[in-house]
């Protein structure tokens, strides 16, 4: 039985959240097909050895976003 997108997340987002750049594991598309996301403040050799080009037949994209931060929320008038 094959593992659904967000089976295949659950199952690895933990471990790669550990990696020193992970700023976040995700679900999106990629050509209409489901792909993990992982998003790093930029990619290095210890994230390009670690993070596998595809996990349980997803393909895996790695995306440099940069710091990821909570913002504020703004206080209603």
């Amino acid at each position: 039985m094959e593992l659904s997108i967000q089976e295949a997340i659950s199952k690895v987002k933990d471990k790669w959240m550990e990696i020193e750049g992970v700023e976040g594991v995700g679900e999106g598309k990629e050509n209409d097909k489901d792909c993990i996301l992982v998003l790093v403040r930029c990619k290095t050799a210890e994230i390009e050895k670690a993070i596998p080009t595809t996990f349980e037949g997803f393909p895996v994209k790695v995306i440099e976003s940069g710091v990821i931060q909570a913002q504020k929320e703004k206080k209603k008038r």
